[in-house]
């Protein structure tokens, strides 16, 4: 019979055989360190360079200078989907400036005097392939005459929706958007009150 001392120094051992089992030893180990950055996008308007103003020359209806509207964009991911619009204000309430005819795109402006905000049917009738000077009147449209990404990406005009699609890198990206100054034909008349006329370009990441 095994005394109960001895049968303790044989456990002994067999305990130190399973915990040696169970963890083999090793002079390296390593674990894994994660943290996650999620999608960033900052749009905000850009100062330096835009041109918000301007006069119309009364005789021609011609701007004194381009209007400049420029945006900023700080993005931490590729070729993100930005759409670039207008509007501008009608008798009923906004509607979308942005129109094409042939391959130029024009946006219109609406005078914002009280009394004289041009109709939906004024807005509408500029944005026709014949407009007639005493259809639009308070309502002048004026080409757009370029879009630049000056961090590559690019702009395509939607004729379904009438606005700009953007492609925009990651980084920061300054997008220009620069009218000419002739108006569209027709567009202008001595129909057109004294005023303020006003368009509102927006760069968003919602679509119409």
């Amino acid at each position: 019979m095994i005394s109960r001392k001895f049968a303790g120094f044989l456990i002994i051992p067999a305990l130190l055989g399973s915990i040696n089992a169970s963890h083999a030893i090793s002079n390296t180990a390593s674990q894994i360190l994660q943290c996650t950055l999620g999608t960033y996008l900052d749009i905000t308007p850009e100062l330096g360079g835009a041109v918000t103003t301007t006069a119309i020359a009364p005789d021609t209806g011609n701007l004194n200078t381009a209007l400049v509207s420029k945006f900023k964009i700080n993005l931490n991911t590729d070729c993100q989907k930005l759409y670039l619009q207008g509007k501008t204000t009608g008798a009923g309430g906004d509607v979308n400036a942005l129109f094409r005819q042939g391959n130029q795109t024009y946006v219109v402006f609406s005078n914002t005097a009280s009394g004289k905000v041009p109709t939906a049917a004024a807005i509408a009738d500029c944005k026709t392939a014949s407009p007639t000077a005493t259809g639009n009147a308070n309502a002048i449209a004026y080409p757009i005459a370029s879009i630049t990404l000056d961090n590559g990406g690019r702009a395509n005009y939607d004729n379904n929706k009438n606005q700009y699609k953007l492609d925009v890198n990651a980084g920061t990206t300054i997008a220009t958007t620069s009218t000419g100054t002739t108006p569209y034909a027709n567009t202008y008349s001595f129909q057109d009150n004294a005023g303020t006329y006003q368009a509102i370009m927006t760069l968003t990441s919602t679509s119409l």
